[in-house]
């Protein structure tokens, strides 16, 4: 179905596009029929034309609007289910890149027939119908109208090509920008020796200008575009009438051309403006098809039944490796200050990062690596610009409506009760605690063996670190639980019969 969709969905626009041009000819011809038909002239015929072709325009425009956001849901579900599958073994080394591109540039990539091919096309069916109107009924201004139609093509040929250029020029600087903010949001603790010297100002700072000036050269292009055509159709409407002076227009139909050119803007003015957001799709189709993830360490299987023993076991980012012995089941507490290596702890048992030293299930010495029903719940989670559903459940489009509501209530989410909500730029922006509290409901529904969980319950208030610990503890009783944390409440310290300072 979703493949007819976008098809329809371009037939509606075309159909409501050329029901407006249509509404436009006649009701011209009408107006000056009117003045210079005498009084036996039929007007209720033309009136009913020009009120089916209202309403035409309407339905069309109505079942556009549609079929296009449901095409445009749709899509976005699908890249974003693809872009999943192909990283799914992948560790991406720029994030924010990476985080780019899923909750962006898959969005923008959908918006492709609604944004630019409904718009040219219809543009194209609006020149070849007014073309052949006036040409068919042979009345002044029909080389004007060619003109205009040949020079609409120059411009769009044009905005285009000048799209492709400024967009890939925008999106390397997107890319620079994005590595230097990482870099200069990394040295935050530095930046009172940069203000003392410099006296308030960042010299070294990530400017930003750039990119908007390129974002502003691709929107003015159009307008510019927009601009040149209206003054080619004044031009060529003064010329329409210098050359008809002596004769004048006292054919009704005569109007029809001058109508035509004076509301130009009208019918050809979003598809100009628009015809220079090619590039961004283009740009948006590379980047969605970039495979820059690194291979991650290979999926090992053997699970623990009794005890996981940890022998020197350590990441890469550890100075010591760990000795201790965990249970299978259970509450596991890895607490230390920031920076100790707790977070690189959860990595390597992961394995999301290679690992040192020995791992033992049972007694059996095991390879380290990732495994099935093994959870990591990062520290710092992302909300993907979506539906609430998807963000439970980015690759399983079966998702039960009841087993969603349940792992919201899990966790304190009762109150987003709107699975289809939208969330993120557009939609309801969700709180840094329901973020976190939103990445631990995905994280049941993949109902893990082992969860691995990196500070849950910094950013929430007392209530709802109460209501996050109650659950874990219970998801304790069935799994293993091992939390990083600083930030350590008093039922789960009750409750962990293991605690590991770091």
């Amino acid at each position: 179905m979703l493949g007819r969709i976008p098809f329809i969905s371009l037939l509606l626009a075309i159909i409501h596009t050329s029901a407006g041009l249509l509404i436009l000819i006649f009701s011209s011809w009408f107006i000056a029929a009117c003045a210079l038909m005498p009084a036996n002239f039929n007007y209720m015929l033309p009136a009913v034309i020009i009120r089916g072709l209202a309403l035409t325009r309407i339905g069309a425009g109505y079942g556009h609007m549609w079929l296009a956001h449901h095409d445009l849901l749709g899509r976005t579900t699908w890249l974003r289910s693809q872009l999943f599958s192909r990283l799914k073994d992948k560790y991406l080394p720029t994030r924010a890149g990476d985080v780019e591109r899923l909750a962006t540039q898959t969005e923008t990539l959908s918006s492709l027939w609604v944004g630019w091919v409904a718009h040219q096309a219809s543009a194209v069916v609006l020149i070849l119908l007014s073309v052949g109107i006036v040409s068919s009924l042979a009345l002044p201004g029909t080389k004007t109208m060619g003109i205009m139609a040949f020079s609409w093509l120059l411009l769009t040929v044009w905005l285009v090509v000048y799209g492709l250029r400024t967009a890939k020029k925008q999106v390397q600087e997107e890319t620079a920008f994005r590595f230097c903010s990482e870099h200069f949001l990394n040295s935050s603790s530095l930046w009172h020796m940069q203000l003392k010297e410099h006296n308030g100002r960042f010299p070294s700072a990530p400017d930003l200008r750039s990119v908007w000036r390129d974002h502003q050269r691709i929107e003015s292009a159009g307008q510019w575009a927009l601009w040149c055509l209206q003054g080619l159709a004044i031009v060529g409407l003064l010329t329409l009438f210098w050359l008809n002076k002596n004769q004048g227009f006292n054919d009704p139909t005569s109007l029809i051309v001058p109508m035509l050119l004076l509301s130009i803007t009208d019918w050809l003015g979003r598809p100009l403006t628009t015809a220079a957001h090619y590039g961004r799709y283009r740009q948006a189709y590379e980047s969605v098809n970039q495979n820059e993830g690194e291979p991650l360490p290979e999926a090992v299987s053997g699970e623990a039944q009794e005890h996981i023993v940890l022998k020197d076991f350590q990441s890469a980012y550890l100075s010591q490796g760990v000795n201790v012995r965990l249970p299978a089941k259970g509450l596991v507490i890895l607490s230390g200050p920031s920076g100790c290596g707790k977070s690189s702890l959860l990595l390597a048992l992961a394995g999301m990062t290679q690992a040192q030293g020995s791992l033992y299930f049972d007694g059996k010495q095991v390879e380290a690596g990732r495994r099935e029903n093994w959870v990591y719940v990062e520290q710092s989670p992302f909300v993907l610009e979506a539906t609430l559903k998807m963000n439970l459940a980015p690759n399983n489009l079966k998702l039960a409506d009841d087993d969603a509501h349940q792992a919201l209530n899990e966790f304190g989410l009762a109150h987003l009760s709107d699975l289809e909500m939208w969330l993120g730029k557009g939609g309801r922006r969700l709180s840094g605690g329901e973020g976190r509290r939103l990445s631990l409901a995905r994280a049941w529904l993949a109902k893990p063996a082992v969860w691995l969980i990196d500070e849950p319950f910094e950013g929430l208030d007392t209530a709802n670190v109460e209501g996050v610990a109650e659950s874990l503890v219970t998801q304790s009783k069935t799994t293993l639980v091992i939390i990083a944390t600083h930030v350590l409440p008093t039922m789960v310290a009750e409750k962990a019969p293991l605690i590991i300072e770091m």
